[in-house]
């Protein structure tokens, strides 16, 4: 079976995860109680904390299908201004269940995505192994080496310097002086080490891993110092999860000044590359993502193509945040630079604290329409997404390239 909406025939774990997307999702109190029990990862407090959210807020549900088994994991984004949310229930024989305008969806089974073990284990240090690792969705495994972002203005609809603490090791600090990352890496790269062997035994990448090296930019002067610092990371890393890594290393990074700091990424063991654009058009660039657009739009697309020589057409990928600009426009550029050798994907708008945006959330006919079009052009190139549908957690890039999602015969 699967749902029939507007254009397309979609898969119901894929329809439902469009819903939350759009319209965001509401607990009722037996849900939470369910929560509590499947011992529910909460929030990860790096970027997207929902507004009017508390850190015990499940993060993410994994919704799968009951006819063939597929699985999506999606996160729990907060309800918006413009449409009724998604209601996460409890039926009587005690299992979730989700309520769109009062009607059950059906054929989905859903679960709460579990808290990693490693989250409550320690290094011998003393230290939580959840400092240097992390879990988005249910198998990414993130490596963040440091908290905010120091780019020169950020971008509107980012909350992540609202979660820095003032004793940690931060973007700005790092900016100021990069001493404060020479005193601490020798030290922080064999705590990441010890970190990363014992979270990847965990019951979460049994399967397989996403390795993804991430972090808020450091400031405009300092690109590539940041990327010299990915790529000593990527040298100790790399060795260690080539036995779990879908993708190998994958570094989600602000291209530096000189390219020849991307052939380096490279020759540290980093198997792809992401440099976001957020925003695709020139103009959503510079409305959007004020401090990138210091740098320059053309100087990120420059960068991209670069890496296309170092690192092998489809290894090179760039997001977007789908809601910012106009579905046609969006698509436009998309088929441009895909032509040019770049994967695209894209999360959807959710509002987060700390956003200063002017613009709603898209619905849910432009998410599914967006997605549906834009695997097309990916095709097109041979294009595959990166991670899976269960790491993608506000994307349905994977969901369409696995066909959940087909337009209807008229």
């Amino acid at each position: 079976m699967s749902v029939i909406y507007d254009k397309y025939n979609i898969e119901e774990e894929t329809y439902l995860k469009a819903l939350i997307l759009s319209r965001g999702i509401v607990f009722s109190e037996n849900a939470l109680k369910v929560s509590v029990l499947e011992k529910a990862k909460g929030q990860n407090l790096v970027y997207n904390m929902p507004l009017n959210a508390t850190n015990s807020r499940p993060q993410e549900l994994i919704i799968t299908n009951a006819n063939d088994s597929y699985s999506v994991v999606v996160s729990c984004v907060a309800s918006n201004p413009t449409s009724t949310p998604v209601l996460l229930d409890v039926d009587e024989e005690g299992r979730l269940v989700a309520l769109v305008d009062d009607k059950k969806i059906n054929n989905i089974e859903i679960h709460f995505v579990e808290e990693p073990e490693y989250y409550s284990m320690n290094l011998s240090n003393g230290e939580s192994v959840k400092k240097y690792v992390s879990a988005c969705g249910l198998d990414e495994l993130n490596i963040i080496p440091w908290k905010g972002c120091a780019i020169s203005r950020g971008c509107r609809f980012c909350g992540i310097n609202n979660f820095v603490k003032p004793d940690e090791l931060s973007a700005h600090r790092i900016s100021k002086d990069n001493n404060e990352w020479y005193q601490v890496c020798e030290e922080y790269l064999d705590n990441l080490e010890e970190a990363i062997l014992i979270a990847k035994k965990s019951e979460c990448y049994k399967e397989h891993a996403h390795v993804i090296l991430i972090a808020g930019n450091l400031d405009n002067n300092n690109l590539d110092f940041e990327s010299e610092v990915f790529s000593s990371i990527a040298r100790r890393v790399s060795p260690l999860v080539e036995d779990i890594s879908e993708e190998g290393v994958v570094v989600v990074i602000t291209p530096p000044k000189n390219m020849k700091c991307i052939d380096e990424l490279k020759n540290a063991g980093v198997e792809k590359v992401v440099f976001n654009l957020e925003a695709i058009t020139e103009y959503g660039f510079e409305k959007y993502c004020p401090g990138k657009a210091d740098l320059g739009y053309k100087f990120f697309v420059d960068r991209l193509k670069y890496a296309i020589d170092v690192f092998g057409k489809g290894n090179i990928w760039t997001n977007l945040v789908f809601g910012l600009e106009k579905v046609e426009d969006t698509l436009k550029k998309c088929a441009e630079l895909t032509a040019d050798g770049v994967v695209i994907s894209a999360n959807v708008l959710h509002l987060d604290k700390g956003n200063s945006l002017d613009c709603d959330v898209p619905s849910t006919k432009d998410v599914i329409d967006f997605f549906y079009r834009l695997e097309i052009l990916n095709n097109q190139e041979g294009f595959v997404p990166f991670y899976c549908a269960k790491a993608l957690r506000t994307s349905l890039s994977n969901e369409a390239h696995d066909m959940r999602i087909k337009g209807r015969n008229k």
